[in-house]
C-alpha cells in the first residue's frame, strides 16, 4: 500500500475511534445535564464515528495499486456512499440542533439542501456531499457564536475551535475532490483529525466539571 493511502488509513482509523469516544462521553454529560448540543454531538458524532471506520476499510482496499475484481469495485463504491451519506446525515443532526438552540425551532434550510443527492453518480455525489457539509458546519459555527454570545447553552471555545477546524478540513477536503489532489485531501483528513481532538477535549471536560 503507498504510504499516503496508509496515513489516510490510519488518520481515519483515530478519528472514527476519537469520534465515538466523543459521542461516548456526550451521552454520559448529556445524561446529567440535558444539553441539546451534547444529545447532538452524541447522535452526529456516533455516525461519524461508524462512517470513518467504513471508510478506513476502503482506504485498505482502494489504496492498493491495483483493484481489479468487481466485487472490490462495488465494495468501494457502497462503502463510499455510506460514508458520505452518514457524514450528511451527522452534520445535519447537529445543525438543527444549533437551530433549536438558536431560535428554539428547526431550520428547513438544511434538511432542503439535501434533496436529490442520492441520485447522483459517486464523484458527483462526493463534490456535492463536500459542499453540502461545508455549508451545514459553516451553520453550526455561526450559530454556535450566536449561541455563545447570547450565553445560552453549555458553549465554549473548544467547541468553535473544534467546529472551525472540521470546517476548514471540509473547504480543503472539497479542494481535493475538485482538482483530485491526494495531498490535499491527506491534509483535510489530518485537520479534521485535530478537530474531533477539541471536541473529545470539550466533552470529557463536561463530565467532570459536572457533578456525578
Amino acid at each position: 500500500m503507498p504510504s499516503g493511502a496508509l496515513i489516510t488509513f490510519a488518520l481515519n482509523i483515530s478519528s472514527a475511534f476519537v469520534a465515538l469516544l466523543t459521542s461516548y462521553y456526550a451521552y454520559r454529560s448529556n445524561r446529567l445535564v440535558r444539553s441539546p448540543a451534547l444529545g447532538a454531538i452524541n447522535v452526529g458524532f456516533m455516525l461519524l464515528g461508524v462512517g470513518l471506520a467504513v471508510d478506513a476499510g476502503t482506504s485498505l482496499v482502494s489504496g492498493r495499486l491495483l483493484v481489479e475484481l468487481p466485487a472490490e469495485r462495488a465494495f468501494i463504491l457502497l462503502s463510499s456512499l455510506t460514508y458520505l451519506t452518514l457524514q450528511l446525515l451527522a452534520y445535519l443532526v447537529i445543525a438543527v440542533s444549533y437551530t433549536r438552540a438558536a431560535y428554539g425551532r428547526p431550520g428547513a434550510a438544511a434538511p432542503a439542501a439535501l434533496a436529490g443527492v442520492a441520485a447522483l453518480g459517486l464523484y458527483r455525489f462526493s463534490l456535492l456531499s463536500y459542499f453540502v457539509t461545508v455549508i451545514l458546519l459553516a451553520f453550526i459555527v455561526f450559530q454556535g457564536m450566536l449561541v455563545r454570545s447570547e450565553g445560552r447553552g453549555r458553549f465554549s471555545r473548544t467547541v468553535l475551535l473544534g467546529f472551525g477546524l472540521i470546517l476548514f478540513a471540509h473547504l480543503v477536503l472539497l479542494l481535493a475532490v475538485l482538482v483530485m489532489g491526494p495531498t490535499l485531501f491527506l491534509a483535510g483528513t489530518a485537520v479534521q483529525f485535530f478537530g474531533f481532538v477539541s471536541l473529545l477535549a470539550f466533552v470529557v471536560r463536561s463530565e467532570v466539571v459536572v457533578p456525578g
